[in-house]
């Protein structure tokens, strides 16, 4: 509570009522105004509704949390054993927010960090694309024009497909990848393999490339 006049926090409550005793009468310590004030409500835990997605699977669970915090998108949070990130929230009027008062959230989604990245790798063999599902360590980096290898192929990495945004130049968590594109090398390349992610493949599929 700050004095309107000088701006000083230092006072003395004269006289408290209502609900609670939370409206007040009150001095300042520095220039002796009078005024009126609403003591702040104290803190309180909420249970709020969590949703985690875990892949295909997800489940629903609850989280206690202070009145008087904020939540935003990407907080890390410890729940059921699992750490998992916040990845969108809805108030109490149904809309979706990047942030809010803990007070006026009802549903927290969040995803598991406890489990590998999924992602997609698309090699392109001159209009057929090998596309694979990998799974693979969250903090794995992939960078524009690596060379990696699966099941004795060899790619040179040429584009990503981040959660946020197309990238063909830089590096890239797998944790926020959504899909790697390369170009198979021939047989006789002479690149040198930085990684071999065949041991990480989980399904596999050929089709012909659209150019539709």
């Amino acid at each position: 509570m700050v004095c309107p006049v000088c701006g000083e926090d230092e006072y003395e409550i004269l006289k408290a009522n209502g609900k609670n005793n939370r409206q007040l009468l009150v001095k300042c310590d520095e220039c002796g105004h009078i005024y009126h004030e609403t003591a702040p409500e104290e803190a309180h835990e909420v249970k709020v509704r969590v949703i985690i997605s875990e892949f295909e699977r997800s489940w629903k669970t609850t989280i206690d949390l202070y009145s008087d915090e904020y939540l935003e998108v990407g907080t890390l949070l410890y729940l059921d054993g699992k750490d998992v990130e916040v990845t969108s929230i809805e108030n109490n009027e149904g809309n979706r927010c990047y942030e809010c008062p803990v007070i006026d959230i009802k549903t927290i989604w969040a995803k598991s960090l406890d489990t590998p990245a999924r992602i997609g790798l698309s090699i392109d063999n001159h209009g057929t694309v090998l596309s694979h599902k990998i799974e693979i360590e969250r903090e794995f980096t992939f960078a524009i024009d690596d060379v990696g290898e699966v099941n004795g192929l060899k790619f040179r990495i040429y584009a990503f497909k981040t959660l946020e945004r197309n990238m063909r130049t830089g590096f890239a968590y797998a944790k926020v990848i959504k899909r790697v594109y390369g170009r198979l090398l021939p047989r006789n390349d002479k690149s040198k393999v930085k990684y071999d992610l065949s041991e990480y493949v989980i399904k596999t599929t050929i089709k012909e490339k659209d150019y539709n």
